[in-house]
């Protein structure tokens, strides 16, 4: 596997794997009184049917997906958020890796099935 395509798959494997089952498993847990964003969150979605929960977790795959693509989109030169003009240049052990993240990120999410 080329080094893009560890990078890649090291972030969506810690954005999918490891933070989406983290907030799900925060979010389902019993509601409380607690006020902080994760308490807030966690009460309103346990007002919502079983099914509705499981579609706004879906989305949230898609908020994931949408964040990396803008910051990986940016690093490959394909995406310019405002008040960034400058290229960048990316390495991993010395090796250019940037060009090609934000294809290998949206390829795997669609076979991830992140878009429905």
């Amino acid at each position: 596997m080329k080094t893009d395509q560890r990078f890649v798959l090291a972030i969506f494997n810690e954005l999918y794997t490891k933070n989406l089952e983290q907030y799900r498993d925060s979010l389902t847990k019993p509601i409380n009184n607690e006020n902080d964003p994760y308490a807030k969150a966690r009460n309103a979605l346990a007002t919502l049917s079983d099914h509705d929960r499981a579609n706004v977790f879906d989305f949230f795959k898609v908020i994931i997906a949408d964040s990396a693509s803008v910051v990986l989109g940016a690093l490959d030169g394909v995406h310019f958020p405002d008040g960034i003009d400058g290229d960048f240049v990316v390495t991993c052990d010395g090796e250019e890796i940037q060009g090609d993240l934000l294809d290998i990120f949206i390829e795997k999410a669609q076979e991830s099935n992140v878009y429905g």
